[in-house]
């Protein structure tokens, strides 16, 4: 199944858009979303063309069924996911640079359907079938939340597969074990199955005491890992980036088929502008440091 939406639409539309200040969204009740939940949907409508002119979130939903497989709730990962594509999960950040805060998931580079917390068939509102495995895309978005002229404004807004900067499970999973293993050498406790880094019945002489150990994680924000000082983005706009592997954006590029060639003068004009930019970079590859990765980042500015 070809995606029926993807990143660089959602750029596109950004830039269309001319704007990254966050609107209220409503419930069917009238009472208005919280600002994190506005990022969350400012990203789904980027996403799902045709959303953004909706101010209920019940009308926007109906947009979303169009493109997405999948529009999230409050105990699975990710935040959504495209029809045929990627898994997208926002992150509404404080400060231009802090950490992102994965809580007790470990980052993501790419998402399978026994992946833990991931939605399936069982769950209410997932709908696809017969995927193997979806890119994921972190979203860090920098939000003005200070009252005056550009609150609720973004001052930043990075869009990053994780497959550039997230090494693959096994070597979270390695580590997991790791620790499980010197739980149990070290209290000659009893593991018992469990979704936390490790539990431990019977740590003390006695065995009544039980040991839950939780893993809390963060990853380091794009700012801090990719390299954009030489770009001089005007400071009083709001700064969008994409970060995708060459591959990825050449599956894009096949996916869209006819599509692709209106889609890229959109791009291009935009580029002409000097609004954008694209840059061919290579990263280092996340399993290996050593090897490099031909990328691409697009780097621009909005109101």
């Amino acid at each position: 199944m070809k995606a029926t939406t993807n990143v660089l639409i959602a750029l596109n539309n950004i830039f269309k858009r001319n704007s990254t200040r966050l609107t209220p969204i409503f419930r069917s009740n009238g009472s208005a979303n919280a600002a994190g939940d506005s990022l969350e949907y400012f990203i789904k409508d980027m996403f799902c063309t045709g959303a953004s002119q909706y101010q209920y979130d019940h009308e926007k939903e109906q947009v979303y069924k169009e493109y997405l497989s999948w529009t999230g709730d409050s105990s699975h990962f990710p935040d959504f996911i495209v029809k045929g594509g990627v898994g997208v999960e926002p992150k509404k950040q404080n400060s231009a640079t802090a950490s992102l805060s994965l809580n007790s998931s470990y980052p993501k580079d790419y998402i399978k359907p026994d992946t833990q917390n991931v939605p399936t068939l069982k769950t209410p509102g997932f709908s696809e079938t017969g995927w193997t495995k979806k890119p994921i895309i972190y979203v860090a978005g920098h939000l003005n939340t200070k009252k005056g002229p550009d609150e609720n404004k973004l001052y930043s807004l990075w869009m990053v597969y994780g497959n550039t900067i997230v090494a693959h499970n096994t070597k979270y999973l390695s580590l997991i074990n790791e620790i499980r293993d010197a739980v149990k050498v070290n209290t000659d406790a009893k593991l018992t199955k469990s979704k936390e880094l490790a539990r431990a019945r019977g740590i003390d002489p006695l065995k009544y005491t039980t040991l839950r150990v939780r893993g809390m994680y963060e990853l380091e924000h794009p700012a801090k890992i990719f390299d954009i000082q030489g770009l001089n983005l005007p400071k009083n706009k709001s700064h969008v980036f994409v970060v995708m592997l060459k591959s990825n954006y050449d599956t894009i590029k096949k996916d869209m088929g006819n599509n692709w060639e209106p889609l890229h003068n959109d791009l291009q004009q935009y580029i002409n502008k000097g609004v954008l930019n694209q840059l061919a970079v290579q990263l280092p590859d996340p399993n290996d440091p050593n090897n490099k990765l031909d990328a691409y980042i697009f780097a621009g500015y909005t109101d």
